[in-house]
C-alpha cells in the first residue's frame, strides 16, 4: 500500500502533493497521534497518517523538490521539538493492548509495532487478544471483512504463511457475498480469493457491477453515488487480483479530482469533511490507477 501512495504522490503536481504533505503533518496531535474527525489520537486514522507519511518522506527525499517535511501543529504556541516520525513513534510507545477497545484497533496497534521495529514482546502481547477480539465481533464485522483484516495482519508480522494461508481457506469457505453485500465485503472476499490463489472471477465480476457510470464505486448495489471508500478498495483489490481496469480509469480518475480539496480527499457522498481516512483512500486509489 505505501508503495501505492508513493505511486500517488508522483502523479501530483508540486503544488499539490505539498498541500497534501501539510494536510497530513497538520492532523497529527501534540502527543504524537493522528486524529480522528473528533480531534483525538486514534491508532484507525493514525494507521493512515503514519502510511502516507512513510510514503511523503520517501517523495521529499527524491530529486523533484527541495521541500522538507513541515514542522507538526504548526501555529501551536508550543511548537513540537521533535519531527512527526519521532513524535508518532513515541505515541506508539505509550500504547497499551488492554486500553485498545476494538479488533479493528488492535490490529492498527500490531502492524504499527510491527512497522516501527517495537520490541518482540510489545508485538506479541496484543496478538494474544486478536483471536478473542475477532469472536466477540462476530455480530458487528461481517466474517469476510474479519477474516481480510485478521490474516493481512497476521501475514504481515508472523513467519508461517503455510499455516495462515490454511487457515484462511478454511474460513474462506464460510464466507458469502453476493448482490446485497457492502462493495466493501465484496472487495475483501476478492482479495482474500486472491491471497489464497483460488478462482475468484466470479466476484470479481460481482465487484466491477458497483463501478458507476459517472466514475467510482457505490457502496451498494440501490445507491445512486460513489464514494471514496468502496472507489479505493475496489480498485485496490481488483489490482491486486490483476483484473483489467482500463475501462474504469478515466471516469474514476475524474471522480478522484472531483474530490480533492485543500490537501484533503473528500468521502465523495456529500460530506465535506477533510479528514485522514478519505485522504488515504483517495491516494491509494490515485496510486492503483497510475500503474
Amino acid at each position: 500500500m505505501t508503495g501505492l501512495l508513493r505511486n500517488a504522490f508522483t502523479l501530483l503536481e508540486e503544488e499539490g502533493w505539498e498541500e497534501v504533505m501539510h494536510f497530513v503533518v497538520s492532523q497529527q496531535n501534540p502527543d504524537g497521534g493522528f486524529q480522528d474527525r473528533g480531534g483525538r489520537s486514534d491508532l484507525y486514522y493514525s494507521l493512515f497518517g503514519w502510511m502516507m507519511l512513510n510514503a511523503m518522506e520517501s517523495e521529499v527525499r527524491s530529486p523533484k523538490s527541495e521541500a522538507t517535511l513541515p514542522e507538526p501543529f504548526e501555529g501551536n504556541p508550543q511548537p513540537a521539538t521533535r519531527n512527526p516520525k519521532h513524535l508518532f513513534q513515541q505515541f506508539i510507545s505509550t500504547q497499551s493492548t488492554s486500553e485498545v477497545p476494538g479488533f479493528i484497533e488492535r490490529c492498527c496497534l500490531v502492524l504499527l509495532q510491527k512497522d516501527l521495529k517495537a520490541g518482540w514482546y510489545l508485538r506479541l502481547k496484543p496478538l494474544w487478544s486478536l483471536g478473542l477480539s475477532f469472536w466477540k465481533e462476530r455480530y458487528s464485522i461481517n466474517l469476510s471483512y474479519r477474516s481480510f483484516v485478521l490474516f493481512l495482519t497476521l501475514e504481515a508480522v508472523l513467519p508461517f504463511s503455510g499455516i495462515l494461508k490454511s487457515a484462511a481457506k478454511r474460513m474462506l469457505l464460510q464466507t458469502h457475498v453476493d448482490e446485497n453485500s457492502p462493495c466493501s465485503e465484496v472487495a475483501a472476499k476478492v482479495f482474500l480469493e486472491k491471497m489464497m490463489n483460488r478462482d475468484g472471477s466470479g466476484d470479481q465480476e460481482l465487484l466491477k457491477s458497483f463501478a458507476c457510470e459517472s466514475g467510482g464505486f457505490k457502496a451498494f448495489q440501490h445507491l445512486q453515488n460513489a464514494d471514496m471508500l468502496s472507489t479505493a478498495v475496489s480498485l485496490f483489490a481488483l489490482n491486486f487480483a490483476k483484473s483489467d481496469l482500463r475501462l474504469f480509469k478515466p471516469a474514476c480518475l475524474d471522480f478522484i479530482q472531483e474530490n480533492y480539496a485543500n490537501g484533503a480527499f473528500l468521502s465523495g457522498d456529500g460530506d465535506l469533511t477533510e479528514d485522514l481516512e478519505y485522504t488515504f483512500y483517495g491516494l491509494l486509489a490515485l496510486g492503483v490507477l497510475s500503474n
